[in-house]
Order: C-alpha cells, then sequence, then structure tokens
C-alpha cells in the first residue's frame, strides 16, 4: 500500500491518531481521513497559540460549545488570580448553577486547600433544572499533579443528555484543556518573569548609574509610572523628627505644586502605608476610608485609583512610592505591587547608597575646610609666636655679638633675656605641636589629655582657667577626638575674640551622657547675626563646632550674651555615652 498511519503523541495525557496520507514520491504529503473528533482535537491544540491565557479560555468555552452543542459554558482557571471566561445563552437560571460551582471551587483555591484526583478519574457533577429540562454538567480542571486549578461548565439544550461514549470523551477533552491551560498558564508565567527579570536589570541600571540622589529620586519615580502605566507618580521620604511625609518628587499633571509639601504620617494611603510597612492598592480612592483630600484639594488632582508601597532598609521605612489613576480600566493590581516593591527595594539601597555618597563627599569638604582652616591657624600661631621669638631671638645674637666686640663687660647681663626668648619659644612651639596630635590623647585618653592641654593654656595665656573633671572617661578615639578638636575650638575662640579674664572647662557625666562646658565672662556676641552672616566669612568655628558634634551624635548647645551681669559665652558638648561606650 502507498499509504501508511504515524502515531503522533502530542501533550500528555492526550494521545493524537491522525492518519497522514502519504504520497508515493518523497516530499508529498496529505491528509486524509480527518474525523470531526481529531479535526475538533487540532482546535484544541490550536489554543496554545492565543495570544494570551484570557484568550485561550474564550477560545475553548467556544470549542466545547460546538463539541457537545451546548447552548452555554463557563471555564474557571485560578492561577495566584481568577480567570473566567463564558459564551453562549446565559440564562440566569445557568448562570445561577455556574456560579455555585465556580464559588465552591474558588474558595478551595484560594484557600489552599490541595483537592487531587486519581488516574482516568475525572468526575462529572450533572443537575436538571425543572423548569427548563436542561441539563447541567461541571467538570474539574486539573494540573499535570492531577490538583485542581478550575472548572468547566456547560448548559446542554433541553432534553439532551450524553450518554457513557460521549461522556467518556468529554471527559478526555477536559483532561486535555486542563493540561493546555496548564501549559499556557506556565509559559505566561515564564514570559512574565522574563520580562520582569529583563525589567529589573534596567531598573538597576538605572538606579545604579548614578550617586546624583535628586536625579536617582526622579529616575525611580519615572520608572514607577512608566512600568505601572499609571498617570501620575510621587516619591515620598520620611522625616522622622517632624513624622511627616515629605514630596521629594511628583510626576504628572499639577505635580509641582507638591514639591517639598509635606503630609503628616497619619494622614491618607501613603501615610498608612508608611506606618504599617505594607503595599495598599484601591482603585475607588474616595470610598476608601483611608484616603485623604487634602492633596486633591490642594491641587486640583482628580486621585482615582492608587497604587502605593514602603521603601524599606535594613527593615526600616524610610518613605513611600505611590502611583495614581491607571489608564488600564480594570485598574492597580497584584501583579503592580510586585513590580512596584521590587523598583521600591531598589530604589531604597540606591537611596541609601546616595546619601553615602553624599555624607562621606560632605565629610571629605569638612577635612579639606577643616585642613585649610588648620593651615592658617598654624601660620598664624607661628607667625604671632615662634616666629615673632625667633626674630627676636637673632636680633638678640647680632646684640651679642656687638658687645662681644665692643662691650664685652656686658655679655653677662645680655644672656638672661636671650635664654627667656628662647624657652618662650620653645614653649610655643610644644603647645603649638600639642594642639596638633596631642599624644597623650591616644595614650591616655581625653581626661589626661584636657589637663596637660589646660597646664599648656596657664603657661602661655594672660587667662585665669578654672577647670574641673571626673576622674576617668571610657570613650572611643574618634570621639575622645572631636571632643578635644570641639573644645580647642571654642578656647580659640575665647582666645582670639572673647577679651576674657576668666574661662572656665568642666567634664562631667549625667543620666549616661557626658557634658563638656566651656564659658567664659568675655564680652559676647550676636549669635543670630554671626550665623546669618556666616557665609561671608574665612573662618568656619561655629559651624565647624556644630558639624564635628553631629559626626559623633552628640548636641551642641550655645548661648551669648553680650551685656548684663551674665555677659559671656557658654559653650556645652552633650555627647550620649550609652551607645559610645558599651
Amino acid at each position: 500500500s502507498p499509504y501508511r498511519p504515524i502515531a503522533l503523541s502530542h501533550y500528555r495525557p492526550i494521545a493524537l491518531f491522525i492518519t497522514l496520507t502519504m504520497n508515493a514520491e518523497p516530499g508529498q504529503t496529505e491528509l486524509v481521513n480527518r474525523s470531526p473528533t481529531a479535526i475538533w482535537f487540532e482546535e484544541m491544540i490550536h489554543l496554545l497559540s492565543s495570544a494570551s491565557l484570557e484568550g485561550l479560555l474564550n477560545k475553548a468555552v467556544n470549542l466545547f460549545l460546538q463539541a457537545v452543542q451546548a447552548e452555554a459554558g463557563s471555564i474557571l482557571y485560578f492561577n495566584q488570580h481568577p480567570y473566567m471566561a463564558r459564551d453562549g445563552n446565559l440564562r440566569k437560571e445557568y448562570l445561577v448553577h455556574f456560579q455555585g460551582w465556580e464559588e465552591a471551587v474558588l474558595r478551595r483555591l484560594q484557600a489552599g486547600q490541595a483537592v487531587q484526583f486519581k488516574p482516568g478519574q475525572l468526575p462529572i457533577a450533572a443537575k436538571t433544572d425543572t423548569r427548563t429540562g436542561t441539563t447541567l454538567l461541571n467538570l474539574p480542571l486539573i494540573s499535570e499533579t492531577r490538583t485542581l486549578t478550575g472548572s468547566l461548565s456547560l448548559a446542554l439544550p433541553p432534553g439532551v443528555s450524553l450518554p457513557g461514549p460521549e461522556r467518556q470523551l468529554l471527559q478526555r477533552l477536559a483532561l486535555g484543556l486542563s493540561f493546555i491551560i496548564s501549559q499556557r498558564a506556565s509559559l505566561e508565567q515564564a514570559h512574565r518573569r522574563l520580562k520582569y527579570m529583563n525589567l529589573f536589570y534596567q531598573v538597576g541600571q538605572a538606579l545604579m548609574s548614578t550617586l546624583d540622589i535628586n536625579r536617582l529620586l526622579a529616575d525611580t519615580m519615572k520608572l514607577a509610572a512608566e512600568v505601572i502605566d499609571a498617570g501620575a507618580a510621587s516619591l515620598m521620604l520620611i522625616d522622622e523628627e517632624n513624622k511627616e511625609l515629605v514630596f521629594e518628587v511628583t510626576l504628572g499633571a499639577h505635580g509641582h505644586i507638591l514639591r517639598q509639601q509635606r503630609i503628616p504620617l497619619d494622614e491618607g494611603i501613603a501615610g498608612w502605608v508608611a506606618r504599617h510597612g505594607k503595599p495598599a492598592i484601591t482603585n475607588n480612592a474616595r470610598a476608601d476610608p483611608r484616603f485623604s483630600h487634602r492633596v486633591d484639594v490642594r491641587t486640583g488632582f482628580l486621585t482615582q485609583s492608587i497604587a502605593a508601597v514602603p521603601l524599606k532598609l535594613k527593615g526600616r521605612v524610610i518613605g513611600v512610592l505611590e502611583v495614581l489613576n491607571k489608564y488600564a480600566e480594570e485598574g492597580f493590581n497584584d501583579d503592580d505591587l510586585q513590580l512596584m516593591s521590587v523598583i521600591a527595594a531598589q530604589a531604597a539601597i540606591a537611596i541609601e547608597n546616595a546619601r553615602l555618597y553624599e555624607r562621606v563627599r560632605q565629610e571629605r569638604d569638612l577635612i579639606l575646610q577643616a585642613q585649610e582652616e588648620i593651615r592658617h591657624e598654624l601660620n598664624r600661631k607661628l607667625h604671632d609666636g615662634p616666629v615673632q621669638l625667633l626674630s627676636a631671638i637673632s636680633v638678640s645674637l647680632d646684640h651679642l655679638e656687638w658687645l662681644s666686640k665692643h662691650k664685652p663687660e656686658m655679655l653677662a647681663e645680655a644672656f638672661p633675656p636671650l635664654r627667656d626668648l628662647l624657652r618662650q619659644a620653645i614653649k610655643d612651639t610644644r603647645t603649638i605641636l600639642f594642639e596638633l596630635r596631642p599624644i597623650i590623647l591616644e595614650t591616655q585618653g581625653l581626661v589626661a589629655a584636657l589637663e596637660q592641654y589646660v597646664e599648656r593654656l596657664e603657661e602661655s595665656k594672660h587667662l585665669t582657667i578654672h577647670f574641673t573633671t571626673v576622674d576617668r572617661l571610657n570613650l572611643p578615639p574618634q570621639v575622645a577626638n572631636t571632643i578635644f578638636l570641639i573644645v580647642q575650638e571654642a578656647v580659640n575662640n575665647v582666645m582670639r575674640h572673647a577679651e576674657a579674664q576668666n574661662l572656665w572647662l568642666s567634664v562631667t557625666v549625667r543620666h549616661g551622657y557626658c557634658i563638656v562646658t566651656i564659658r567664659d565672662d568675655g564680652k559676647g556676641f550676636d549669635q543670630e547675626k554671626v550665623e546669618r552672616e556666616y557665609e561671608g566669612h574665612s573662618s568656619f568655628g561655629l559651624l565647624n563646632m556644630k558639624e564635628r558634634a553631629a559626626l559623633i551624635d552628640a548636641r551642641l548647645v550655645i548661648n551669648s550674651r553680650a551685656s548684663g551681669p551674665d555677659r559671656g559665652t557658654t559653650v556645652q558638648l552633650i555627647v550620649p555615652l550609652a551607645e559610645k561606650t558599651a
């Protein structure tokens, strides 16, 4: 015979046997003897070419209506969220039964109750509507592991029922459909994951391409709006001190009005997300009791739907990413939240990196500025102290040389003043070296360093110093060094500007804090005026002390009076001990 049958097995558990007529001449084939069932099976396989899972289900309902000449049909499939497809003459009495079956299946699936069927068993539930005489059928849809994934419901014409062989065929077709739906769902999930991976890569590239925090925030918000297909977006950061959300960047109509606007943490859906650290969706914002109308009133924007996720860093919420008014009619869904959560997670890390970079950059600038200030200060001290003394010594040596030639009897009288000048130069030089790097601070700690510092001040300055301290302080080297630098800065300010007679320096420990106080009885100054005009000054004394205090989580309090019996300046540095000395 010029013909031979070929068995093709496609897509377990269906075995398709299609008779192919092959011409005697190689390369030529034609289909023969294609039964309606074979054609129907082929149509089932073509379902896999559907553009989407929803499209597949719609085609499948139509195919089943044709296969059993049903009046109406409904398919429910559950994969993270339910999919529904219906077709035919969907009379009210049909829908009542369909919905009853589907709700029971959906409750089990949403509750995570695994229902498993034995091989070869796919039960058919049947009901007869007494008013219409219609036979209603329901079959489960199952996965490859034979667990419940959904259901197929059909309404046969009045007076029509399925005999045994046709019921068996329907069971096999339902098995085939179950497998095809599972394959399509798996394919869609793979495509979705690939799309997400590509998207996450792009998000990561975009967020890691800059350390400019303003650009970073803008890029994050723009990405969220584009990915979610939303009409507007905003990114808010938490102001911990004031318990508020600050609109750092906004996108959309009237968004510029919100720049740097603030809302309390206990207000609106964004506030709810920030407080609870959980994402939120509402596709009817005005019906949501968490929604606040204040922002809409302020901007004239009409909020219809909202999706918001927290920006978390090390378990701590630092802000909220929010998108508004999705263009798609169905509104925001769990997939949108998942995408936003990934963007928010990467954005939080990028924001922290940008903040750390900014902090390092600021500290670097402070160090460079401090080095420049120290250079100027060292230059001034050397010029006013050792350099002047060395000049005087040089002149004295010239005078000694002249006396040795012309009045040698007067040489003995000239040596004591020269010796005093030399000793003072040595003292001043040692004081400068001590202030630059007190070795004792590293070896014996802050208290010993301050004691030696006061001794040197008393030797070289015309100022009465009153010093009281605790016996011992166990401080980390960085903290001790910073405190010493602040004391130096405060004392230098007194020496240069205060015209004081007395200076009080005290170190005490109270309630878990080290309190360092520098007080003088000088002429004082207008603190607000000095701080207001500070940018025009070449020196950065007060600002430098405040910034150094912030580096060790300390608080600096400055009070100054230019008149009255209490005139003078008090500088108080309050350093927490519990964390720093543990």
